[in-house]
């Protein structure tokens, strides 16, 4: 098999030098061959591999979430990204997502729930189930969000954005069905964490994954969460964090949820406020879901570890 210097690799992949040593040693993304005088050799099948490696990360991936996935997984994700856009259906709906949200916006703040949900059945019928969740729901979370702060949307809207919403996908995630062996993901926020439609779109796009999941609902203690997760035997903990960013209380809690919990139990959480609690995540080796786009690779490399632990 043909093997290639770093610099012959860095013109193939198109990376630095410095990138792909990073990928190499901190994600364990390839292992190159070593020369008697320590130099790395890269084999046909690593240059390929960080081909696709950089492909994705150039469409949003994260570099730690994906390093280790299998190659045949890697080029199912590829596949998934080429058809996105090779799709002509794709690039229409592009131009429609601000209007979703703009419109969405509107509905909100004249408490208008039949216009907001045929809003969301027509983003959904365009860009599918997951870019509803993604590209329209999120940014309307958001936009609320901002304008209750900028007394745009009063209290009252504020909560009536979180009804319809959770209305909404109550409703439109009982067509998704799981199999009876499927793997079982809790889904909450921690205790103080009030916030809860990122949890509950995260139990959302699990469950069209082919998960069972459990929503407890919001701001939820260590000791509950762990018991839930013992109780219904999950293979994996989801737990939102958004508002406040900087709870002096929220550290101990994730440290004794942690202690809590199997050693072999995923810990997911993700949310815009997980950078807040950086140290104590990385403590307790919790993976971060910066976007919910990258909720299904998580999921999909925690069920493949899964099937072949029980083969």
């Amino acid at each position: 098999m043909n093997t290639h210097g770093i610099k012959a690799t860095t013109t193939l992949t198109g990376l630095s030098a410095h990138v792909i040593r990073v990928w190499e040693k901190r994600y364990g993304a390839v292992t190159p061959q070593r020369t008697e005088t320590n130099r790395r050799l890269y084999t046909d099948d690593e240059i390929s591999r960080l081909q696709t490696l950089s492909k994705l990360t150039q469409k949003g991936y994260t570099i730690g979430h994906i390093a280790k996935l299998p190659d045949a997984e890697l080029t199912e994700l590829i596949k998934g990204i080429t058809i996105s856009e090779t799709h002509p259906q794709v690039d229409e709906a592009a131009d429609q997502v601000s209007s979703f949200i703009q419109a969405a916006a509107t509905a909100i703040r004249n408490y208008d729930q039949d216009t907001l949900e045929a809003l969301f059945d027509e983003a959904s019928l365009t860009l599918g189930y997951s870019g509803l969740l993604e590209r329209v729901l999120i940014p309307v979370i958001q936009q609320a969000g901002n304008d209750w702060h900028s007394g745009e949307l009063t209290s009252a809207g504020e909560h009536a954005t979180t009804s319809f919403i959770k209305q909404y996908l109550a409703t439109s995630v009982r067509s998704f069905t799981t199999e009876e062996n499927a793997p079982v993901l809790v889904v909450t926020t921690p205790a103080g964490q009030i916030h809860e439609l990122g949890a509950y779109i995260g139990a959302c796009q699990a469950k069209k994954s082919g998960w069972k999941t459990v929503y407890l609902g919001p701001s939820l203690p260590a000791d509950d969460i762990a018991g839930a997760a013992l109780r219904t035997d999950a293979d994996a903990v989801l737990l939102s964090v958004v508002y406040p960013t900087d709870d002096p209380h929220l550290d101990a809690e994730l440290l004794r949820l942690r202690k809590l919990l199997p050693d072999n139990l995923a810990l997911l959480i993700g949310g815009s406020g997980t950078e807040g609690y950086r140290k104590t995540l990385n403590q307790i080796n919790a993976v971060t879901i910066p976007t919910i786009s990258e909720l299904t690779p998580e999921l999909l490399k925690i069920r493949q570890h899964r099937r072949s632990y029980e083969g």
